[in-house]
């Protein structure tokens, strides 16, 4: 019944899971597209919907399914889409003069793509269409398909009347339902201790077991040696019959087995079926309902919420999501956490702070648009020093370049004004910045790009005469021939235009290590000093932890950009790695390039990270910030954000070389053998980092060595996957609880690496909070899910671990102790009910109330006292002697109630009527003094009493007394034996002296097990008692 009863829990508790999916997905297959069938644009339900259909979507409306854009009611037949941010997508350009129903039902041909899969960054495919297919420029049949043509399910079409998709995958194959797939199973090292606390417990029972049938085995072999074989050929008659008068007639047991193995195989099974109640099997349900409920109050904790304000002035609240609860009690235990910088301690809202560009610094936070300022006066804006025309030639080309290196699509608010909604908060605020300073872009089609500027474009000659004289905005309309994009692999993007002149432009920006490898080494195109002066400014940005772009560009020839034009085409409609080859051909024509200028953005840090790291490092967890940053922005943001200290010994790891490397970690080895009392850091660059994961495991260890003994590690120009690698390499060899924070794509690997997982609900997309376990609004919020959450789970998982072994060791240690004065007959201490209902109705509250209410002291000192937080760590709640604490407790409890209860009534009570206590009884005096026991010892371990816990506690008494009370109630009918001998139980008096019920009734248990059939009558009974 127990066993039956949990798992009836499981099964509702998953059935409601199942139904509640179910529904979601009758939802999402009953949603209405308009799909173009026959000619005719008809309402068509989702899950109807074919691959190679033609989908309509109008403005705000939800895509369905995964399809490519065809066109749009933009001019250039492109779209903006809100995913978890707004972005473009591009039409296909041959195609965007297709809007009407009767133009897409003309269009018919056939896609080759890649087959369905997770991957939300890549896409390659091509359309091919008749050769007579009226195309929108004279172009090939074969059109090239990547992901910026791509609407993705799940996406929302914004900022656009009307649009056309041709459906490419439906239903589970769409690339977000891939990206739905549950990651691996996580489980808690808690519920890992769990099973080892259980081996114990089948070992208990294993001993429980044995050491009974042994002694019964014993008591057996006694008896039976007492008599001869012709005693024992008695027991029955001629006729098969037992035979009452034998000698061999126990009158409380029955007829002596004959059959050992038999015997001992009986007397195993009842046994056997008795002490599996050493194992609370409810235990894993109640877990699971204390899990669900810890998620709630997560949920529900307001001290986790944040109010975020969207674009459009409203706001939206973002509540704390628990994706996984199983890993609750670890939160309590982490010793490793590993952060992400953009984005994840800082805000990710970019502005554009500085300037550098030939030889000048240009400070937009201090004086916003006086670089456009500048350039009109041809002055400096703040101290009014003279520009020369070449450094004005320079800022010109420099605002250009930055207006036109970009995909941003510009949108105009309902008051005229244009908006960049860019995927990249960096180009948003280049863009922002731009229009400051007078450089406006305004349009981006596949045929135009145009510039709003009061300089007219220029080819070399002064600047003074490009300027227009009433300070007017000038259109300049540039036509886009080729853009290579932006990925975490060449950290850089490239625009190639065609400039008002005709002239052929290649503006590039990136990365400053990318970009200084790729500038032209002539001193006549690229000033030594220039680029010395350059790098300079770069540190100076860093140090204060500015995030920095280098921007360059090039004019090519005609026949330069024919040549590439034509490997470009090749590769762009290759259907195989496609993006390598792409990015082959890039790296042909973003060579020999003539150095702009630089830009620094700030981003700030996110409210109270300072505090949370210092508070986190107070309560020894060690924090390793992995960030693609160069080195010195990334030391200020450890700085300013307390996880570095100028009393720190900071040592850097910067080697080129393996010999290298090994060398620096050496001298740091010997550097804290000879300060052992030194607070350290460590700070490893992307290219150290790489040789030590390509070198042998014993240089990692060496890293690792020195990694743990640094208070906080910071290791910077990190790719994903070496993020990961990191998290790995702690996780696999230190053996502890790990935690990785991100916000980004590109965290995901190292936040699936860890044992706990967390995203942060920011700008960058929503991969990193689907593949999370745990996410919120800010980092700030980290330090309460932790430190209060994550400890108050562990105590409260520990405590109903040991609470429900405790309190069922007690229960069966009684029967075992019963065994002695029972001849181990296997006859049950307790009454069945009360052996039904133990585990699955009396005892079943008061564990999973202590579970979800219970506290030892108030979160406000949690926050106020770090140290706190290091006694979970320190095994104070689970540990071997608390453990142990608990099972002897049972083990003396239950020995003083058996003792008590027996040596007081073993001379049997009697009443007055002259009966003395029996079986009935017996089995409500030992039941109510376990269950009053281990309900006082539930009250006695809740350190924070609410009303449901004295609920709990007077509920468990209560229905105990409930039930012995109905038992009573039912008297004859419920203890009725034989044919209608009824008896009177009277549970105040009779205990082990057996008056005629109990023989009769132990009896019929004993015959119906022996198949024996048989109708006594009182005097019968007294005949074989009085015979014996």
């Amino acid at each position: 019944m127990p066993l039956v009863f949990v798992l009836f829990v499981g099964a509702l508790k998953d059935g409601y899971e199942d139904f509640q999916r179910y529904k979601q997905d009758r939802n999402a297959n009953n949603c209405v597209a308009k799909v173009l069938r026959n000619g005719e644009l008809l309402n068509i339900l989702a899950k109807d919907i074919n691959e190679g259909d033609f989908i309509h979507y109008e403005k705000n409306e939800k895509f369905v399914v995964d399809s490519i854009l065809i066109s749009s009611s933009n001019e250039d037949g492109g779209c903006f889409v809100d995913t978890a941010e707004l972005d473009g997508r591009i039409g296909i350009s041959e195609l965007s003069h297709l809007h009407s129903v009767e133009q897409i039902s003309t269009l018919n041909g056939n896609i080759q793509c890649e087959l369905p899969n997770q991957s939300l960054h890549s896409f390659e495919g091509r359309i091919s269409l008749p050769e007579d297919f009226p195309l929108n420029k004279n172009d090939s049949n074969i059109i090239p398909v990547s992901m910026n043509h791509l609407l993705l399910r799940g996406a929302v079409l914004r900022n656009t009347e009307t649009a056309w998709g041709l459906v490419l995958y439906t239903g589970s194959n769409t690339k977000i339902m891939k990206n739905l797939k549950k990651a691996a199973q996580k489980t808690s090292t808690l519920e890992r201790s769990l099973n080892k606390f259980t081996l114990c417990a089948f070992i208990l029972n294993a001993a429980l077991l044995f050491s009974s049938l042994i002694l019964e085995y014993f008591t057996y072999s006694k008896i039976k040696s007492h008599y001869t074989s012709e005693q024992v050929a008695t027991i029955y008659d001629a006729n098969g019959e037992t035979n009452f008068n034998s000698t061999l007639y126990e009158w409380y047991l029955g007829p002596a087995d004959q059959s050992p193995p038999m015997h001992i195989l009986g007397t195993f099974f009842a046994y056997f079926i008795v002490y599996t109640y050493v194992i609370p099997i409810s235990l894993f349900v109640s877990i699971e309902v204390t899990r669900v409920c810890q998620g709630l109050f997560m949920y529900w904790d307001n001290k986790m919420k944040y109010d975020r304000v969207l674009p459009d002035g409203t706001t939206m609240v973002q509540r704390m999501r628990p994706n996984n609860t199983n890993l609750n009690e670890d939160l309590g235990r982490v010793e490793f956490i590993f952060s992400d910088k953009t984005g994840t301690l800082t805000q990710n809202v970019m502005v554009l702070a500085k300037y550098f560009v030939n030889g000048h610094t240009f400070d937009e936070m201090k004086n916003k648009g006086g670089f456009g300022r500048s350039i009109l006066s041809k002055q400096t804006d703040d101290d009014k020093t003279p520009l020369s025309s070449a450094t004005l030639e320079y800022m010109v080309l420099f605002q250009r370049a930055i207006s036109l290196a970009n995909e941003v699509l510009p949108a105009h608010d309902a008051n005229g004004k244009v908006i960049y909604e860019a995927a990249s908060p960096d180009d948003a605020a280049l863009l922002e910045a731009a229009s400051q300073n007078q450089f406006v872009l305004v349009k981006r089609s596949k045929s135009e790009l145009v510039i709003n500027t009061p300089f007219y474009y220029h080819d070399g000659e002064d600047v003074e005469n490009s300027k227009v004289s009433n300070g007017n905005f000038k259109a300049e309309s540039y036509e886009p021939l080729a853009i290579l994009e932006f990925n975490s692999d060449r950290k850089r993007m490239s625009t190639i235009v065609r400039t008002p002149s005709g002239k052929i432009h290649l503006y590039c920006k990136g990365a400053d290590n990318v970009i200084l490898s790729r500038l032209d080494n002539s001193p006549n195109v690229n000033l030594p000093s220039l680029i010395e002066e350059a790098q300079d400014s770069l540190k100076n940005f860093s140090v204060v932890g500015l995030r920095t772009l280098m921007v360059a560009w090039r004019e090519l020839s005609e026949a330069e950009y024919e040549e590439w034009k034509e490997e470009h085409y090749n590769a762009e409609r290759s259907i195989s790695n496609r993006e390598a080859a792409l990015a082959a051909v890039a790296e042909k024509i973003e060579v020999n390039l003539r150095f702009l200028g630089c830009t620094a953005i700030e981003d700030k840090l996110q409210d109270d990270v300072p505090e949370t790291i210092d508070y986190l490092l107070k309560a020894d967890i060690k924090i390793w910030l992995l960030t693609g940053d160069k080195q010195e922005t990334a030391i200020n943001i450890g700085l300013s954000s307390k996880l570095l200290n100028k009393q720190m010994s900071v040592h850097i790891l910067k080697g080129v070389s393996e010999k290298e490397v090994e060398k620096e970690i050496k001298d740091i080895q010997n550097f804290m053998k000879d300060n052992p009392g030194a607070v350290n850091a460590l700070v490893i660059g992307g290219v150290a980092l790489g040789i030590l994961f390509s070198c042998s495991n014993d240089m990692q260890l060496m890293f690792l060595s020195i990694g743990r003994n640094c208070r906080s590690v910071i290791c910077c120009r990190v790719s994903p996957l070496q993020k990961a690698l990191v998290v790995k390499l702690v996780k696999k060899n230190v053996k502890c609880i790990t935690l990785a924070i991100g916000d980004g794509a590109n965290d995901v690997s190292m936040i699936q690496s860890a044992n706990i997982g967390v995203g942060i609900m920011g700008r960058e997309g929503t991969q990193a909070v689907r593949a999370s376990d745990y996410a919120f609004a800010e980092f700030r919020f980290l330090k309460r899910l932790v430190t209060v959450h994550g400890r108050y789970s562990y105590m409260r998982i520990a405590n109903i671990i040991m609470y429900s072994f405790y309190k069922n060791i007690t229960m069966i240690m009684v029967m075992w102790w019963f065994g002695f004065v029972s001849q181990f007959s296997g006859t049950l201490v307790y009454e069945e009910i009360f052996m039904t209902a133990f585990n699955t109705f009396y005892t079943a509250f008061p564990p999973v109330v202590m579970a979800i209410f219970d506290y030892d002291v108030n979160d406000d000192y949690i926050d106020k006292y770090p140290q706190l937080y290091k006694e979970v760590k320190a095994d104070s709640y689970w540990n071997f002697w608390t453990v142990a604490g608990w099972v002897l407790t049972a083990i003396w409890q239950c020995t003083a109630i058996f003792g008590v209860v027996y040596f007081v009534n073993s001379e049997g009570n009697i009443s007055s009527t002259g009966r003395t206590t029996g079986y009935w009884v017996q089995t409500a005096l030992f039941g109510t003094p376990v269950l009053a026991t281990v309900t006082l010892k539930f009250c006695l371990a809740t350190k924070s009493f609410v009303w449901l816990t004295a609920f709990a506690a007077a509920f468990s008494l209560a229905l105990n007394s409930l039930t012995i009370a109905f038992v009573e109630y039912l008297g004859p009918s419920y203890s009725e034996a034989g044919n209608g001998a009824l008896v009177n139980t009277d549970f105040t008096y009779y205990l082990f002296n057996p008056h005629d019920a109990d023989v009769i009734c132990e009896e019929q248990k004993v015959n119906a097990k022996r198949f024996i059939k048989h109708t006594y009558s009182f005097d019968e009974l007294h005949a074989r008692k009085d015979n014996i």
